[in-house]
């Protein structure tokens, strides 16, 4: 019997000598780097060195059995990937890449602060501080679902419960991070200079209510919105009564409500130049702004009649109420504009540049006039056919 054991082990020593060796085809080591001739199962603890191998062992890895991991002789049987020897205890909720948080030395992950920077959420401010079961809600299971990283995902409650402003009932946006940021959810601002409304001038520094008392959501951005009280308040003009259009830019600006600007040159029909500018607006307002004639005499009657030198209102065929025919609205005096020729001729010979008053003699009726004077036209003729007879038959002030 002894001598068939003998037989036998030296049977399986040829056959892993000179045949095939029962770690696997191509492992051709040699045997006693490993093992030792008094007892074919027991390791050399300085036997093969694994560092040779595409899995250098190093860590915990240096102190666990080979048959842990190889499980049958054929050593190239053995799995590289973690979940091959450990159990996925997060379920594939993380992947299989177990070295993205633990490393060989230590199962237990001491650096998740870290590792959350490589996700697409990284913790700062408030959040770095959290437990991972108040966002992950499955962690106590081990399990880290996927999950969004909208603030109003796990901020939902705060949303909802904020009254002052009501971020729910003023239908707020969800992204909160236009408000509030990760150090202090109370200390929140806003730009309201990223809306159609920029803050400037006088509406910086107004408390957000002041505009938004009916919500955050559609407020109207003209001025008449927030200021239809001023509006029907002011008296010098009185807008309501005046009909004064309610787009308050016209003549307020954001600095200030007070003093109010107004151009008159393209806000209306009738620009002012020359002495118009400057002058009071009641001076020509006098009803409350409402719509009035932009005709000279609207304004200057009492100029009208009140002129002597001529009299216009003697002569109203010679002097109309269209002051624009002599006048300009540079100065009421003098009236540089007055077409005598359309008369009698005098813008050349010896009328022209004369005073008025050496033909006119009547101050009060300019239709009236006379050229036989001891200044200028004797009677030449002798004959009583007065000024007429002469404009008769020297129609343009010549000889003939």
């Amino acid at each position: 019997m002894r001598r068939f054991i003998l037989i036998s082990l030296f049977a399986m020593m040829m056959t892993f000598v000179f045949g095939e060796s029962p770690h696997g085809i191509g492992f051709n080591k040699q045997c006693d780097i490993c093992h030792t001739t008094d007892n074919w199962t027991k390791i050399k603890p300085t036997g093969y060195n694994h560092d040779t191998t595409s899995f250098p062992l190093v860590g915990q890895h240096k102190t666990v059995g080979c048959r842990k991991c190889h499980v049958d002789l054929v050593f190239s049987n053995a799995k590289t990937a973690c979940n091959s020897c450990h159990k996925d205890v997060h379920q594939q909720t993380v992947g299989l890449d177990c070295q993205r948080c633990h490393n060989q030395n230590s199962w237990t992950v001491k650096n998740i602060i870290e590792i959350h920077q490589k996700s697409k959420f990284t913790l700062t401010g408030n959040h770095a501080q959290l437990d991972c079961n108040q966002c992950h809600k499955s962690a106590s299971l081990l399990r880290y679902d996927p999950m969004r990283s909208d603030c109003i995902d796990c901020h939902a409650k705060d949303y909802n419960a904020t009254t002052n402003p009501s971020h729910k009932q003023s239908r707020f946006p969800t992204d909160c991070t236009l408000c509030h940021n990760q150090n202090n959810w109370l200390s929140a601002t806003f730009n309201h200079n990223i809306t159609n409304f920029p803050l400037k001038g006088g509406h910086i520094g107004v408390d957000c209510i002041k505009c938004h008392a009916t919500g955050y959501v559609g407020t109207s951005t003209q001025c008449v919105s927030c200021h239809l009280t001023n509006y029907n308040a002011t008296t010098n003009p009185n807008h309501t009564l005046a009909k004064l259009g309610t787009s308050c830019e016209t003549c307020h600006n954001t600095t200030a409500w007070q003093p109010s600007t107004f151009n008159h040159n393209t806000a209306t029909t009738f620009p002012l130049t020359g002495a118009h500018i400057g002058v009071a607006c009641n001076a020509c307002h006098i009803n409350n702004f409402n719509p009035i004639p932009t005709t000279c005499v609207s304004c200057h009657l009492t100029n009208y009649n009140a002129t002597t030198n001529p009299n216009h209102k003697a002569s109203p065929s010679v002097f109309t109420t269209n002051c624009i025919t002599c006048h300009n609205v540079t100065a009421w005096i003098p009236a540089p504009l007055f077409n005598h020729t359309s008369f009698f001729p005098i813008s050349s010979g010896r009328h022209s540049g004369i005073s008025c008053a050496i033909c006119h003699k009547n101050a009060s009726n300019y239709t009236t006039f006379t050229c036989v004077t001891s200044a200028c036209h004797g009677n030449a003729h002798n004959q009583n056919q007065g000024s007429t007879g002469c404009y008769s038959c020297h129609p343009t002030g010549r000889g003939g």
